[in-house]
């Protein structure tokens, strides 16, 4: 967490310390507990249970059908190469129905074996996520296109992301396999990063490592093999970090694909469908920052005037709060400017601009009285009722003399009324139906 001047309890305005754990602020007077979540102080929610503690490190999740001569393979050699590794760590395959013995030698190996419930690819995800113990989680198939020493790779990359991808096609990266299934997972790979607007170039990998708690907070709907890209966007629209480490992807050793072409097609569409409404609607946490280069003229030039008219304004200050702040980019533009969102994945998505950030709510600001020189409220108001304890907080934690940008649409004008409905058609994802209080001149 960086360091917050003038943050208290929200309730009582009195001061904070941080439990010797870490993982909360407590207030001093009535001792309320309040977590940190992803490093960010959260007053939204206080925290009334103990925080629970993982039972391991590391949980492997391994899927499998009829893949015995594989994993007679490379468990030993997963086993070795974790144990050189070090942390406490639990391997789950997840047994899809097989009739070769695949459960006779994952038992003979000391891995945990699990019955598929659900069908398919996605059904074996579900499976080993829910039953996996582990502070981080990491997938890999069972066919031995995943090479077991990688993992120690994948573990070192973890504090830079929340969820680490074993990727095969940035820099360093490669293949090895056939010409049309390297054209097709490249064709797919294209279609999903460009028309989803991804920051991502393997979004189909499955030799991945993710926090838990990244996948405890996403609702899985996929059943197939599009469940991986399903992850990754809905992480991503979470406001969760991804990041690529290069790695080779060899062929299989043994046994063939479960993959269906047409059945492969059917469910990849679906699924993209599905995560391009999910991309272009206000539940994406970058929704706010894409919104500054959108296609959509109307949104691209308001966008960019608002930034500019309240960077102007709030340059020159010292201390500047902007409440309501989402993922936009002008937190970006003061040094130091505190971003303050009700909503936690905005948050998570607006840490890389690097500012000191808080969830918290308008209606109870976790700041002392006159904290600030300047506070910033821009598109907030319209969003909640009509009342005066917003405005109250909003001046209560500015000082005298300091300056309040607040701005909200003006509904007296024809031209915003119109422009909001057109707006409204043309990004039915978007916030023109949130506005709920109308202001006019």
């Amino acid at each position: 967490m960086q360091s917050l001047e003038g943050l208290v309890c929200p309730k009582c305005h009195e001061p904070l310390r941080t439990t010797e754990v870490g993982r909360e602020l407590r207030c001093v007077r009535d001792g309320s507990r309040y977590p940190l979540i992803d490093g960010i102080p959260s007053f939204v929610m206080t925290g009334g249970d103990a925080v629970t503690l993982p039972g391991c490190a590391l949980s492997l999740v391994i899927p499998a059908l009829n893949e015995a001569a594989n994993l007679e393979r490379i468990l030993p050699v997963l086993a070795k190469a974790l144990s050189a590794l070090g942390p406490t760590h639990e391997i789950i395959v997840v047994d899809g129905g097989s009739t070769d013995g695949t459960q006779e030698i994952v038992r003979n190996h000391g891995a945990r074996l699990l019955s598929q419930k659900l069908p398919g690819f996605g059904g074996a995800y579900r499976a080993g996520f829910e039953q996996a113990r582990g502070e981080y989680v990491l997938t890999l198939d069972a066919d031995g296109s995943h090479d077991p020493a990688f993992v120690g790779d994948l573990w070192a990359a973890r504090l830079k992301g929340d969820v680490v991808i074993a990727s095969r096609y940035v820099p360093g990266g490669a293949a090895d396999m056939p010409g049309w299934r390297r054209l097709l997972s490249r064709v797919l790979n294209i279609t999903f990063r460009r028309g989803l607007s991804l920051p991502v170039d393997d979004l189909s990998s499955g030799f991945r490592l993710y926090r838990a708690t990244v996948l405890r907070e996403l609702k899985l709907a996929a059943s197939d093999f599009d469940v991986l890209e399903e992850i990754l966007i809905r992480a991503l629209a979470a406001g969760y970090r991804v990041v690529e480490v290069p790695f080779r992807y060899r062929a299989r050793v043994a046994g063939r694909s479960h993959a269906r072409l047409f059945k492969f097609a059917v469910s990849y569409l679906r699924t993209f469908v599905s995560m391009w409404r999910l991309r272009n609607s206000i539940a994406s946490a970058d929704y706010d920052a894409r919104a500054y280069d959108s296609i959509i003229p109307l949104q691209r030039y308001w966008q960019r005037r608002r930034y500019a008219t309240i960077s102007r304004l709030a340059t020159g200050f010292t201390r500047v709060l902007d409440v309501g702040c989402g993922s936009s980019r002008i937190l970006s533009a003061v040094p130091g400017m505190i971003g303050l969102d009700i909503q936690l994945h905005k948050l998570r998505y607006a840490r890389r601009y690097r500012n000191p950030l808080v969830h918290g709510s308008i209606f109870e600001l976790p700041f002392t009285d006159a904290a600030f020189d300047c506070v910033i409220c821009s598109e907030v108001i319209e969003h909640i009722p009509a009342q005066e304890k917003p405005f109250d907080e909003l001046t209560r934690v500015l000082k005298t003399g300091g300056r309040l940008i607040l701005g909200t649409p003006d509904y007296d004008r024809w031209r915003w009324r119109a422009l909001e409905g057109l707006y409204g058609r043309l990004s039915p994802g978007g916030y023109a139906d949130e506005h709920i209080t109308h202001y006019g001149r």
